[in-house]
């Protein structure tokens, strides 16, 4: 299918694919600034405190039990006609919490959100292979992990502040799908059509001699799953542990947490040069190393500062983390086994991000938002330890392999 990627996509085509891209990605954390006003609304409610967290986190439920399918789909059926039922499904369930009256009602409304994220997701994910090839697509990935950063930056600025009117507010920035899906429906419509041409000639088969790298995936996913359960202790535990230091704003929420963004941004457009110079493995331990200092810092806060400092120094962990995963993983995978490699490692990143707060709950009970953050941290920091002590006993190449 390179045939089509010979002449360079236009601006409004690399402004679609970014735009579903920033808008899929973010799409969890961006109400975590409501969850306090939420939890009080629903008081009455029993378990109150995990049902929040779930509203931060179900999409990822329907990503993990859905993504499948809706890589089929893009294969199978018409990509526009896709485009336009998912983002159906995600402004409708996006935007929920505007007007379900019932707790039940907007988690309901979450699980369509994530059919709607799973779908546009995918198709941002397979236009970005389609339509860049080589260098071109390596530079386009560099730009989408800015664009994505850069939109959680503003999902969280905007999220608090439309939740300091109102705690439902955040919800409406879901709605931003509506004007991204029209674009790219306008513009991708040409190359849609051209893929579907291309798809009814006879295609090659698969080698059968290719073997799914099955031990590299028992390593991967793991620690796949913990940093997704890692990282989403911060938009579904941190605003109840600023509430409990004092900071009730909304707004200031929503800031704390776009610090740890901010930060990520210009780490995982860095990753190339620091891959060149540290193993795989070298990342892995010191990412999660950051990631668990970065919760020390925020377990010892006395106020909105130390907690400011905590999302500086995960957010360095975060950002060099991501990009690492996949490229780790799929130096092992056979270039006919891609597709499904990426849907197995997304299946075990949403995985860890639905997880998420039930596995911090009884941590909440036993120790405290303070402690919570402190044990994770202490974890965090003595599995990137362990992966260095693997890394010196099993040294892996420094440089990318060709």
């Amino acid at each position: 299918m390179d045939a089509h990627a010979q002449t360079p996509p236009t601006r409004a085509v690399t402004l679609a694919v970014l735009g579903l891209a920033s808008m899929t990605i973010m799409a969890n954390a961006t109400v975590a600034s409501s969850l306090p006003g939420l939890r009080e609304h629903y008081a009455d409610v029993p378990h109150i405190d995990t049902l929040a967290g779930l509203i931060v986190t179900l999409p990822s439920l329907a990503i993990v039990l859905s993504a499948g399918l809706m890589g089929v789909l893009i294969d199978r059926w018409d990509r526009q006609k896709l485009l336009l039922v998912t983002a159906l499904l995600y402004a409708i369930g996006g935007t929920s919490g505007l007007w379900a009256e019932s707790l039940w009602g907007m988690l309901a409304g979450r699980l369509a959100l994530g059919l709607g994220v799973a779908g546009t997701m995918n198709l941002g994910m397979t236009w970005a292979s389609d339509l860049w090839q080589g260098p071109a697509r390596a530079r386009f990935l560099g730009w989408q992990g800015a664009a994505i950063s850069v939109a959680g930056i503003v999902f969280m600025l905007l999220g608090g502040a439309l939740a300091s009117y109102h705690w439902r507010g955040a919800f409406a920035v879901y709605a931003l799908i509506v004007p991204i899906a029209a674009l790219a429906f306008l513009v991708l419509g040409p190359h849609a059509r051209r893929i579907a041409a291309e798809k009814a000639r006879p295609n090659a088969a698969a080698s059968s001699a290719d073997r799914f790298p099955w031990a590299a995936y028992a390593f991967i996913a793991p620690l796949a799953f913990l940093f997704q359960v890692a990282f989403y202790v911060t938009p579904t535990r941190l605003p109840f542990h600023l509430e409990a230091l004092g900071v009730t704003s909304p707004l200031v929420v929503g800031a704390l947490m776009a610090a740890l963004v901010t930060v990520s941004a210009p780490m995982s457009l860095m990753y190339g040069r620091i891959r060149a110079r540290l193993s795989a493995m070298t990342i892995f331990g010191l990412s999660f190393v950051l990631i668990g200092l970065g919760f020390l810092a925020h377990a010892m806060a006395t106020d909105w500062h130390g907690v400011l400092l905590g999302s500086l120094i995960a957010g360095l962990g975060m950002g060099i983390s991501m990009p690492n995963y996949t490229t780790w993983f799929m130096e092992r995978v056979p270039a006919s086994m891609r597709g499904r490699a990426s849907g197995l490692l997304t299946t075990a990143f949403f995985l860890g991000q639905f997880a998420s707060p039930l596995v911090s709950a009884p941590l909440v009970a036993w120790f405290g938002l303070a402690g919570t953050f402190a044990a994770v941290g202490l974890g965090l920091i003595t599995l990137g330890a362990g992966l260095w002590i693997v890394h010196t006993l099993r040294p892996e190449p420094t440089a990318l392999e060709a």
